[in-house]
């Protein structure tokens, strides 16, 4: 082998690949840092920061910015009462906003496949949209679900389809539900579970090309459908 002919990264490329194993580096450690402190966090009912959390494109996975997070969280604090049964399926930075403003609801849940969330412990539902109906405690969760937030991971029919399968599995009969996903899928929304667009546009921390769009079964003040 010729080392003559490997090519040298230039010292612009050299520098922008040391400061992202830096900053990867970085949040891996914060990671960590919180994983060992979970417990203590938890008990004194401490704020978390999805800051901890690195995003993992390969999953698919682009966090809300704070508002919208807080926002999508608030929806869920007023139309649920303290033993409702909340569900955030693929939408971890909603679940952690509505965790830091309701530490004491213990029915709230996150349905993830990032077994990085399962420090939530008991609120953690080891969740693949592959296998709608394959995840633990299926059964008794049936029916349970006042409130539901889903934001399937990937945008196309597949994804959506089997994540309302979720959906309309551990639904109560009068739930109220919140759907984030991209405008193309308006039509299929509500075909599969008769929600509707909103004039809510969740926006995430670091931007996407995709227009995203809210769409839900039901209307609040801050809530309203778009007519069309």
């Amino acid at each position: 082998m010729d080392f003559d002919d490997i090519p040298e990264l230039s010292s612009d490329t050299l520098a922008a690949l040391q400061s992202f194993l830096a900053e990867k580096q970085e949040l891996d450690d914060r990671f960590e840092k919180l994983k060992e402190n979970a417990e203590e966090v938890f008990k004194n009912n401490k704020k978390i920061e999805m800051s901890d959390f690195q995003e993992d494109w390969q999953l698919s996975q682009f966090w809300y910015d704070e508002a919208t997070a807080d926002f999508i969280a608030r929806r869920a604090l007023e139309h649920t009462s303290e033993g409702d049964c909340i569900a955030f399926i693929s939408s971890p930075t909603a679940y952690v906003a509505f965790r830091n403003m309701a530490p004491e609801r213990k029915n709230a849940y996150v349905f993830e496949y990032d077994q990085r969330f399962d420090l939530f412990k008991d609120q953690f539902v080891l969740y693949d949209f592959n296998k709608p109906l394959e995840f633990a405690r299926a059964a008794e969760m049936k029916e349970k679900f006042k409130f539901i937030v889903a934001d399937p991971p990937f945008l196309n029919k597949d994804c959506l389809s089997q994540t309302m399968e979720t959906v309309r599995w551990i639904a109560s009969k009068d739930a109220k539900i919140m759907i984030d996903t991209g405008a193309v899928m308006e039509g299929l929304a509500k075909e599969l579970i008769g929600a509707r667009i909103t004039g809510f546009h969740p926006a995430h921390r670091g931007g996407l090309s995709n227009e995203f769009r809210c769409y839900s079964t039901f209307e609040d003040e801050s809530l309203k459908w778009v007519n069309n």
